[in-house]
Formats: structure tokens, sequence, C-alpha cells
């Protein structure tokens, strides 16, 4: 055997004959426009199959270089009302324009919202992508993307798919951090209130760091005290009503995020409950808002404006061919404020 002989990469044909199809249907499917024009979804599936087992890519930096670079990244959300949010994405923003890249913002809070974004995406309008989350819904969405030659990154959450590079802190440790403290200041029925959106999820890391706080101080999990809620103001504030209500309430609640925290703060102001005396209070993200509410918030704090800059940076790096790593996690650190008041605990 000539051992200078290598194997021809897969082409679009070879994909059409092994799934029985055109090559136009070949191209239309991998492009993400079958179903615009009428390719049953069978057929797609048969498509990316054959696609899949052949290791074949469109060949998308020859299609850039006919059209040429859009410079656009898009930010990918489900939610642009949490400043968490806005302080990330401000981030990236600065640090892609800097290498004179925009960031184009998509909200997309619902399923089918998620997957009009992804078929737009297919389409050419970004060079990159940056998610925040990653379902395993989203993960594989974001896997054929790459395969089109989008360059991706998953903020927070590494999903499904492990190979797609993430940017995250270490939110176990915050979990850890914050359920530590309050039960350093004596609080023994400590409540957590988190993101309904998780529930289906195969991990959750806030919940798994409350966990491991408790089993550390021989506190015996009460999943009565962990309730699902809607990730907002709105969310946060019927929740903790709803903990409230309980025959043995909690002394202290661990709470998703901020925002849900600081929802939860006008619940307890209108049930005329005092923080800390009566209930304490710790939230998770560090932003400003927190600093500002009665009492003022305690919260797990972690580098948001480096979380964004090293998303845009990562998908930056991965166009100009430059290896990336895989996974980056940033540290948190516990801010203590009036809330759950009391000597700051690591």
């Amino acid at each position: 055997m000539n051992p200078d002989h290598t194997i021809a990469p897969a082409t679009s044909l070879d994909v059409a004959r092994l799934a029985g199809v055109s090559k136009t249907a070949v191209s239309l499917v991998l492009n993400n426009r079958g179903t615009e024009h009428g390719i049953a979804p069978d057929t797609q599936s048969r498509i990316r199959v054959a696609a899949d087992a052949l290791g074949y890519t469109p060949n998308h930096a020859a299609r850039s270089l006919r059209r040429q670079r859009t410079n656009i990244i898009t930010f990918l959300t489900s939610d642009l009302g949490n400043r968490y949010f806005a302080d990330v994405m401000a981030a990236a923003e600065r640090t892609a324009r800097a290498r004179g890249y925009v960031v184009n913002v998509i909200s997309a809070r619902s399923a089918d919202a998620e997957a009009e974004a992804f078929e737009r995406l297919g389409g050419g309008i970004s060079d990159g992508l940056m998610v925040h989350g990653g379902s395993v819904r989203t993960t594989a969405g974001i896997a054929r993307l790459r395969r089109h030659g989008l360059a991706c990154v998953l903020l927070q959450d590494a999903g499904a798919h492990t190979a797609i590079p993430c940017v995250r802190v270490d939110i176990a440790e915050g979990g850890r951090l914050a359920t530590h403290h309050l039960i350093s200041l004596g609080h023994r029925r400590v409540a957590h209130i988190t993101d309904r959106r998780l529930s289906g999820q195969l991990t959750n890391d806030r919940l798994l760091g409350y966990r491991h706080a408790l089993e550390t101080a021989g506190i015996a999990f009460d999943p009565a005290l962990v309730i699902n809620a809607e990730n907002s103001f709105e969310g946060g504030d019927a929740a903790m009503r709803l903990l409230m209500n309980t025959p043995h309430r909690p002394t202290a609640v661990f709470v998703f995020n901020d925002q849900m925290a600081i929802g939860g703060l006008h619940a307890l102001a209108a049930l005329k409950l005092r923080v800390p005396q009566d209930i304490a209070v710790i939230g998770f993200d560090g932003t400003e808002p927190g600093a500002f509410t009665t009492p003022e918030l305690t919260t797990i704090d972690h580098p948001r404006a480096d979380l964004g800059s090293w998303a845009a940076t990562t998908v930056m790096d991965q166009l100009a061919g430059t290896k990336v790593e895989t996974m980056r996690t940033l540290p948190v650190r516990l801010v203590v404020r009036a809330s759950c008041a009391g000597p700051t605990q690591h």
C-alpha cells in the first residue's frame, strides 16, 4: 500500500447516494432550508444521519469567501430583562467591537423561538454564536451549526456536547458558599428557590452546591424546602409566599439569582416579615440592584464582565483559526450584606 495514500473527504454526492436523495436535497437540508422547501422530516433526518456517518461537513469556509464574512456575532439568550444578562452582553460587545465585530442579540424564551433562531443562523446571517445556557435540545442545535462552520460557545452550561467550548463560573461552589454561610449563622431549615426550567435538566449546579453544604453540616435534605419557580421578579415573589405559608417554614432562603431574590424580598415586606430577623435571604449573580434593596441583598458575586469577554474571545479565536479551551471556569465569591448579616464564611 502506498504510505502516502489518503482517503478523500466525503462529498455532498456521497451523502446523496447514501441517503437516496438528490444533491440539491442534501444542500437544502444541511443549510437548514429543508422545511421551507417541503422536504419531509424523515427525509431530512435520513440526510443528517448520512452526513454524520460519512463525516461530511459543508464547505462553509468557501461560502464565506464568496459572500465575505458578516463580522457579526450573535448572542442568544432567554431573558433580556435580567440585569445579569445586560452585564454579560455589554462586556461581550466591548470585546467584540475592539476586534471589529458587531454583536447581535436574539431573545428566545420558547422552544419555537429557539428553533426559529437556529434556522436563521443556519442561513449565514452571523459568523459566530454565544448561547447562554445549554439544554440537550439547544446543544444539539448548536452542534449542527458548528458542522456548518459557525463558531460557537456556551455560557455557564456545557450541556450534553462537551466538545462545544464553554465559559462558565463555578456555580456549584456558589451554591455551597451561599448555603454554608446561612448554616454558619445558625440556620437549620434552609430553603432553596430554583428556576423551574432546570427541573428537566441533567444537573442543577446550584442545587448540587446547596445539598453538598447541607450534607457537610449533617442536615438532612428536605425536598419540600426546594421550590421551582418562574425566573422573574414575580416568580421569586410567588415562591417566597409559598414557602412562608408552609407549616414549618424555613428561617433562611438561598435564591436562584438576585432578580428572584428581590422578588422574594418584596413578598416578605408585604407579609410584614423582617429580614434578616425573621428570615434570611441570599441571592446569586452579584448584580447592581441587590446593593440598593431594603435591606441590601447578600449575594454570590462572580466576574460577569470576564464571562462575557471570554465568551466573545472564544468565538473570535475560533474564527481566526486559533485553538481554544474546551472549558474555562471562573471563580465566585460571597458578598455579605444586611439580608443575612454575619461574618463571611468560606
